[in-house]
């Protein structure tokens, strides 16, 4: 048997759950050692740089896997967003990179389903797409991230995928202005992440003639009044 990846090299793991250990009863999906390789590789800190780009592609993360990924090659899933067609992608993949997919793709459910898809609702589809290049491609252009940061936090928490939890934080920070401060606070309680909370309270300060005097915080304060109790803090705490 040949890899479900590759297509090409002799099956040396059979691997189901993302461990680095062969499964004896034949269940688990076949994968070569270089494949498994690419998709186990530690990430390097998120960077939207040249020496990320040159780094990731040197290693084959941006070449087969997100060439896979784009044209669908050999894909055995089906991912479904809340409205729009469902994406292919590869079951192993999604398993390595979160531990809540890993359990899903191990359910009985997920074994036994007539069509092998699974939904996450909480997409619409150009969301989905972008959730998943970047577990292929463990990065994303500045444009696309900005436009999707906000589903990108909440699935990386929902999630557990660790490397983009990261990737989301440290980009967050550095685009915070008044256009965004008061949906990062939003995102800081849901994820319960203290460093956008933080944050995202000292943008809003520096911004509060321009965040205090629009109708959107009017709103923001009426649907977040538990929000508004930090936000008094923190000024309260400058002025004094």
């Amino acid at each position: 048997m040949v890899c479900s990846i590759c297509k090409t090299k002799p099956v040396s793991l059979y691997n189901r759950n993302g461990f680095d250990e062969e499964a004896t009863d034949g269940s688990g999906v076949p994968i070569c050692k270089t494949c498994y390789r690419k998709v186990c590789d530690i990430f390097h800190p998120a960077d939207w740089g040249k020496t990320w780009l040159e780094e990731t592609r040197d290693n084959g993360f941006l070449g087969g896997l997100a060439i896979a990924f784009k044209e669908g090659i050999h894909s055995d899933i089906q991912v479904k967003p809340g409205n729009g067609l469902p994406i292919p992608a590869h079951k192993f993949l999604l398993a390595t990179r979160s531990e809540i997919f890993k359990t899903m793709l191990s359910s009985d459910a997920c074994k036994v389903a007539p069509n092998d898809f699974i939904s996450l609702p909480e997409f619409n589809q150009e969301e989905l797409e972008t959730f998943l290049e970047f577990l292929y491609r463990g990065n994303l252009d500045k444009e696309k991230f900005e436009k999707h940061f906000y589903s990108l936090t909440l699935a990386a928490d929902k999630y557990v995928v660790p490397h983009l939890q990261k990737f989301c934080e440290q980009q967050i920070v550095k685009m915070l202005d008044s256009s965004n401060a008061l949906k990062v606070l939003e995102i800081s309680e849901v994820c319960s992440n203290e460093t956008l909370k933080l944050a995202a309270l000292k943008a809003i300060l520096r911004y509060k003639q321009e965040i205090f005097t629009e109708h959107s915080f009017e709103e923001f304060s009426i649907q977040n009044p538990h929000l508004m109790v930090h936000i008094a803090r923190a000024f309260l705490t400058v002025r004094t």
